[in-house]
């Protein structure tokens, strides 16, 4: 009888793990080098009210300014990868067997996804050349700031049992006078590797991708407000 009850148990903890597993991304779509990853941004939920809790508030940093994005191009120096995943031999030093190649997909619309986002920070974001962005007057100033956003780089890669990824933006402000003032926002994103999948790989590019955009709406916000941006970081 007990070794039927442990047999019924076993049965029973792997038959959760296999639906814990199969609710997880990319589960039956595992990494394949043919075929690229879809790029579509997806950001991470909004916080939520907690039960019989207060209410969280909304991450805004500006309100009623608008973001004016004329030029946003992918200028990768890699267009055709965005990472790679290292298969590893089950030794005790973990020699590396194998290195997959994470082929891409269309990196300015996953950019521009990431961009309409803003609205969540306050901002009123216009995609594309206009009439205003266009004209030779500035067009940064209280309440409306104008940049150019360049995708820089996007890589994921797995390391141990994890997946991380490194996204770069560079924005170039248009300010009064004609100057252009260029910053680089840097995103980091971090998961769980469970089953080497396209949607895994996916989602920590969404992280770093939006906390590069994140970095880019708390100095907009400056700007929409009429103060400087901070002093650029120093390169190491």
């Amino acid at each position: 009888m007990k070794k039927m009850n442990r047999s019924f148990a076993a049965e029973t903890a792997m038959a959760m793990a296999l639906a814990v597993l199969s609710a997880l991304p990319g589960l039956a779509h595992a990494l394949t080098e043919t075929e690229p990853l879809d790029m579509v941004f997806v950001p991470a939920p909004q916080p939520a009210e907690r039960p019989n809790g207060e209410p969280v508030a909304a991450r805004q940093f500006a309100r009623g300014c608008t973001l004016n994005l004329p030029k946003i191009e992918d200028a990768r120096n890699n267009k055709a990868n965005a990472g790679n995943l290292t298969l590893m031999m089950p030794t005790v030093h973990a020699t590396p067997r194998s290195v997959q190649s994470l082929r891409s997909g269309d990196g300015l619309a996953w950019t521009r996804g990431a961009l309409q986002s803003v609205s969540r920070y306050g901002f009123q974001a216009v995609l594309g050349a206009t009439s205003a962005t266009s004209a030779a007057s500035p067009t940064t100033g209280p309440r409306q700031v104008t940049a150019d956003v360049a995708l820089r780089l996007a890589h994921a890669w797995s390391t141990d049992l994890n997946l991380v990824s490194h996204v770069v933006l560079q924005v170039g402000y248009r300010m009064p006078g004609g100057e252009l003032v260029v910053r680089q926002y840097h995103g980091m994103g971090t998961g769980t590797n469970w089953v080497n999948g396209n949607g895994e790989f996916m989602s920590v590019l969404n992280l770093g991708l939006e906390e590069a955009v994140r970095s880019m709406a708390t100095d907009a916000a400056l700007l929409c407000e009429g103060k400087p941006l901070p002093a650029p970081v120093a390169a190491l």
